[in-house]
């Protein structure tokens, strides 16, 4: 349903904007396919403000042409579509697109739609083109602005157009929008004079006139950097490519540091919001008051993240802060400390200031590239920051020629008109006509210089200076500087294991073995939470480790013993030495040798000369720290002990052999044979230096006792029990005194501890015994006569001999 407008009121907004200041036609580019002027290319893609129950007026010049036709996604996720009809919604002439929709006088039949309360918020609007495969057809014919047309049969829309109408039945100006405008004039001679209107999202407003730039086919959109550098910052330079430029895709939604600003057709509407809603679901920031940029957070921390405290070069640190805007910075260290700031010996770092968290790194050096002292002292850098406001770039793409150079109007904040660009084409390869100055970065107006190049008579248009590349050109308000002092300590000590010794040189399995590890801190600074480490193989069981303050003040915070290594946190201060010690027993023997390493490391953000990873990662591995540039392999933090051990020696085991025999007694590895004391009396070794070797004189009964000594020096024993099979006891006992026979004696019997005797008479009754018989039965008290005994012998190795007899008492 058409509305009943009065003509005087209706206003269209689109292709009639940007053709009415002469110069050529640009045919609205609508591809998904890029190309070296259409890098970021769309469907002809237009947005619009419409609040609820506010008319959408749309029309195009390539509807109902092939594909051409109109499609509308709204703010609930709604879509519409003007379908293929030659009639609803097509512009046909420079007249229609002049006079808006209906009913304006010789107005175009719109496509219509009215906004739901659900439907508030941002529209997109798709103008299709009749093919969008740009191989579809050349180039349209160059057409001057405010000419006729004819819709060409490829990606390209002639006229376009979006009339918002609200319930009133007013026309409302300033409503649309697009994120980037893709353009074809087909023309190197005949410029684009389009004018458009940039609202920024810090609330500031340009006009932009495009003055005759020359590009056939090119595309610009407005965004707060440019060109970026591979961290993410604002280059402020152009590019000498249009393949794959690092910058903020403008078809792509805001990010907290990228933000693509919006180009109008016409001064942005007054009623616009502060935000609102779009297809996707999210939100869109509109106008916003003019805001003045922030400064926050300034800070330092150290390269491993210790705020206010840097290790000494090659650790150093980083002065952090955070802003809302882009601007520049100059960092100084006063390096002397003198309260100066423009000594040579002070450091000073500059660069570029980028929207949200920044960072500037400190390579612990001074402005004569010397090592800042390390020390109590406390450092003082000022950081001087001065931002922008305002900040809008142009990026345009593969436009061969500006000779007019644009017009760029600041309208809105203080100063304003202000007129003032910014460039540097200095990475553009040098061909054609180029910009002049090739660098501005102290300000021109645009109405003198809007960043000219190419020329006019340049005969071959491919040959100029803005063909197949991105140029930049941006304007700004520079804020006053903001200084802030930062604060910080710089740290260095020299710690040291000097020492780590063992008491054992060469040792056997079983063997206890002590350790004693020095460790000093050489200074300058106190460290606190140095980790001192021993390291041992899971051959070394029962580890005990103690530890003394020898020198100065040492404190042992936390420590702990596993399987495989103590770990002491330690706090040391300069000049201080502490000494461990260390036990442990070799439960077995270990593949090579018993190796041990005892190791100090660094806190982080506390450089040690010969013992620093200057990677950002805390210190956690001393080789590492030891090994790494610039101070080269090796290092005084680590110690190592290697002691070779072997088996225990076994001389085997204990043996009983008779008197006057030979025994052989062997081994499990090479080594030597030597008798302990030389009772029961001495024996002959006849292979001492053999693992294996018979013994003999044997002649008294009882234990001999013989020691293997191994090549460490390990012992082990092994007992000879020599023994009899015979008692050789007497048969009589005459216990009258006179020192024969007085008692019942068995040799040897004291040799067999443990011997148990027992008398009985001829009835079988027991009449004496002894459970450790000692030579001492006389008889006493028996009558004369024939008695029987029984002695269990018991024999070294635990067994039991029996010996059965009878004596003769005869008092």
């Amino acid at each position: 349903m058409l509305l009943l407008l009065s003509p005087q009121i209706i206003w269209a907004e689109g292709s009639k904007e940007i053709n009415s200041n002469g110069g050529g036609r640009a045919f609205l580019f609508s591809s998904t396919i890029p190309t070296s002027s259409f890098p970021f290319p769309t469907l002809g893609t237009m947005k619009v403000y419409v609040k609820a129950g506010e008319t959408l007026n749309l029309g195009s010049s390539a509807q109902g042409v092939g594909s051409g036709t109109i499609n509308l996604r709204a703010p609930d996720g709604t879509t519409y579509t003007s379908g293929s009809s030659k009639t609803v919604g097509v512009i046909s002439n420079d007249v229609q697109e002049s006079a808006g929709p209906l009913p304006a006088t010789n107005g175009y039949t719109p496509y219509v739609v009215t906004a739901t309360a659900a439907q508030e918020g941002i529209w997109e609007v798709d103008f299709i083109a009749p093919g969008t495969d740009n191989g579809t057809e050349s180039n349209p014919v160059v057409v001057p602005a405010g000419s006729n047309w004819q819709q060409p049969l490829g990606p390209y829309v002639a006229a376009f157009d979006i009339t918002v109408v609200n319930a009133a039945n007013a026309v409302v100006k300033g409503r649309v929008f697009t994120n980037i405008f893709c353009g074809v004039t087909s023309s190197f001679s005949i410029g684009f004079n389009g004018v458009f209107h940039i609202l920024t999202k810090d609330g500031y407003q340009y006009t932009l006139d495009n003055n005759g730039q020359a590009g056939n086919g090119f595309s610009f959109f407005a965004n707060n950097k440019g060109f970026k550098t591979a961290g993410g910052a604002a280059s402020y330079q152009s590019i000498n490519n249009t393949a794959a430029p690092l910058v903020q895709n403008p078809t792509a939604p805001d990010t907290q540091s990228d933000i693509t600003h919006k180009i109008f057709f016409n001064t942005p509407a007054a009623d616009l919001p502060q935000s609102a809603k779009t297809p996707d679901g999210s939100t869109t920031w509109l106008i916003n008051p003019p805001f003045q940029p922030k400064i926050e957070g300034v800070a330092f921390v150290g390269a491993e993240g210790t705020d206010g405290k840097a290790g000494t070069a090659p650790l150093g640190g980083a002065f952090t802060f955070y802003v809302t805007a882009n601007g520049s910075y100059t960092l100084t260290i006063d390096a002397n400390n003198n309260g100066s700031y423009a000594d040579a010996v002070d450091r000073k770092l500059k660069g570029t200031a980028t929207t949200g968290f920044n960072s500037v790194a400190w390579d612990g050096l001074d402005g004569l590239g010397n090592k800042i002292s390390a020390g109590p002292t406390i450092y003082n850098a000022d950081l001087a920051i001065s931002l922008f406001n305002a900040e809008v770039h142009f990026p345009f793409f593969d436009v061969e020629r500006n000779i007019n150079g644009i017009k760029l109007t600041r309208t809105t904040g203080a100063g304003a008109p202000d007129y003032t660009v910014y460039w540097d084409d200095s990475p553009i390869t040098l061909s054609g006509t180029p910009s002049s100055p090739l660098t501005n970065l102290t300000g021109i107006s645009s109405l003198i210089n809007g960043h000219k190049w190419g020329s006019a008579t340049f005969t071959n248009s491919e040959l100029d200076f803005g063909n197949n590349k991105s140029i930049d050109t941006w304007a700004y308000v520079t804020q006053p500087t903001v200084d802030s002092i930062v604060t910080f300590t710089v740290s260095e000590a020299d710690l040291e294991v000097v020492s780590l010794t063992s008491d054992v040189i060469t040792g056997c399995v079983g063997q206890t073995i002590n350790y004693t590890a020095v460790v000093k801190n050489n200074g300058p600074n106190d460290v606190t939470g140095s980790t001192f480490a021993i390291s041992f193989p899971t051959e070394l069981t029962d580890v005990k480790v103690t530890s003394t303050a020898i020198t100065g003040t040492t404190a042992i915070t936390t420590d702990s013993t596993g399987k495989t290594n103590y770990m002491a946190k330690m706090d040391m201060a300069n000049a201080s030495v502490r000494t461990f010690n260390i036990t442990g027993k070799v439960s077995k023997a270990p593949s090579g040798k018993l190796v041990v390493s005892a190791s100090i490391l660094r806190p982080k953000d506390i450089t040690d000369p010969d013992a620093t990873n200057p990677d950002p990662v805390a210190p956690l591995d001393p080789v590492s720290e030891c090994n790494s540039s610039p101070s080269g392999i090796g290092c005084n933090n680590i110690k190592t002990d290697s002691v070779t051990f072997v088996p225990s020696p076994d001389a085997g085991p204990d043996q009983t052999v008779e008197r006057d025999k030979v025994a052989t007694v062997t081994a499990n590895q090479t080594g030597t044979w030597t008798q302990i004391g030389v009772t029961p009396t001495v024996a002959h070794i006849s292979s001492p230096s053999s693992d294996r070797t018979e013994i003999t004189s044997l002649a008294a009964l009882g234990p001999y006792k013989f020691v293997f000594t191994n090549i460490n020096g390990c012992t082990d024993t092994v007992t000879v029990n020599v023994t009899s099979s015979k008692l050789d006891a007497p048969n009589v006992v005459t216990p009258n005194g006179d020192g024969n026979n007085d008692q019942l004696v068995i040799p040897d019997i004291n040799l067999f501890p443990g011997s148990r005797l027992a008398i009985y008479n001829r009835w079988g009754n027991e009449v004496y015994h002894s459970d450790n018989y000692a030579n001492d039965w006389a008889g006493k008290g028996l009558a004369d006569g024939t008695y029987y005994y029984v002695l269990n012998r018991k024999e070294a190795n635990g067994g039991i001999k029996v010996f059965k007899g009878w004596i003769y008492l005869k008092h």
